[in-house]
């Protein structure tokens, strides 16, 4: 079987396909509102066919991420995890992921063309290292399983539920061997399920019809995204970004020592602030600003939309935007678009 075969059964239940990154996905199945109800209050299963995976192996694996990644790899054991970035020597974001430890290697879970620059990134600075990075080349597939009811899905499917964020496992799940990863967010979380592209559209299905998850589309889980202030690595965040204007603070250790951008982190970090940041906005009226669109405090530009939606939760259309210093605030007002353009409300992330 192959990707097309997953597509075909998605378009039997109703999937409508577009594409997502450059990867044919789902972007709902007919009812995009009760897709999103189900990842907020029960257990949906959405297809992540933009998420990929580099694989490091090699004696000095671990000593050569060290170096590389904002965060602390060296304290992971096998079957843990963390968020990382990969920055520039200006501290720039050049990729975002997920680092897993197994017993010979780190996965590198994250967007495809992040994890594309990552690996070009990271092998400029293989000299005599014993590194290897490996793409996945299509062979597995990626889905999440998200809300409050996707370890009961799990249960059902046979594997022990790992616990902590970034936790992982290998196992039989639903008649396929599954990697299993546990994920703290968008909304309350749940598993990102990486499976062999031969398996992925039997087990797909399982998961609805033996589990009880939900199909979902693109479209729910962008909301959701949104919501919870989770950056998408190629729209909210780019190669121009430097890493402490996103929430990335999950993803970067202050006390590991040196990596690749570590003193312009550090020199920011002393200055106590940088000149804008990744917020909540909250737009009047129904229209979806698109990206890239502006935002002024009176006649002064102070910023820009990255991402947007409208969200059923909420009853109005919600932004990630990067806002001058000078207006984060919470309950601040800006204009969105050119005069007259449309009032908004800087929030707090997540929504």
């Amino acid at each position: 079987m192959s990707d097309g075969d997953l597509l075909a059964v998605m378009r039997s239940r109703g999937a409508q396909l577009a594409e997502v990154d450059g990867r044919t996905v789902a972007v709902s199945f007919g009812d995009a509102a009760g897709e999103y109800q189900a990842l907020r209050e029960r257990a949906a299963l959405v297809d992540l066919a933009w998420l990929d995976r580099l694989t490091v192996t090699g004696s000095d694996r671990v000593d050569f991420l060290q170096g590389m990644l904002s965060n602390d790899v060296k304290k992971l054991t096998v079957g843990t995890g963390c968020p990382a970035l990969l920055l520039s020597e200006q501290g720039k974001t050049i990729a975002a992921m997920i680092v897993l430890a197994s017993e010979d290697a780190f996965a590198l879970d994250g967007v495809a063309s992040s994890l594309e620059a990552a690996r070009a990134g990271l092998e400029r600075f293989i000299v005599a290292d014993d590194v290897e990075i490996v793409p996945a080349g299509g062979a597995e597939h990626t889905f999440a399983l998200l809300g409050p009811d996707a370890p009961a899905v799990v249960a059902r499917l046979g594997p022990a539920v790992p616990a902590a964020p970034y936790d992982h496992v290998r196992a039989d799940m639903g008649g396929a061997a599954v990697h299993l990863v546990r994920v703290p967010t968008p909304g309350v979380g749940g598993f990102l399920c990486r499976v062999s592209t031969d398996t992925a559209a039997a087990w797909w299905e399982r998961c609805l019809d033996l589990a009880g998850a939900v199909p979902a589309g693109n479209e729910a889980f962008e909301v959701l995204r949104i919501e919870s202030g989770v950056p998408w690595h190629g729209r909210d965040v780019t190669a121009d970004t430097l890493a402490l204007e996103a929430p990335y603070g999950a993803a970067i250790s202050f006390r590991k020592g040196c990596y690749l951008g570590q003193e312009v982190m550090e020199r920011v970090t002393a200055r106590g602030q940088v000149n804008r940041k990744l917020v909540g906005l909250e737009v009047a009226g129904d229209v979806v600003p698109v990206a890239g669109v502006r935002l002024r405090a009176g006649e002064q530009d102070v910023g820009w939309v990255t991402s947007a939606a409208w969200s059923w939760r909420l009853g109005c259309v919600v932004a990630l935007a990067y806002v001058r210093r000078e207006h984060l605030d919470p309950g601040t007002t800006l204009v969105v678009g050119d005069a007259p353009g449309v009032p908004s409300t800087v929030r707090a992330l997540p929504f």
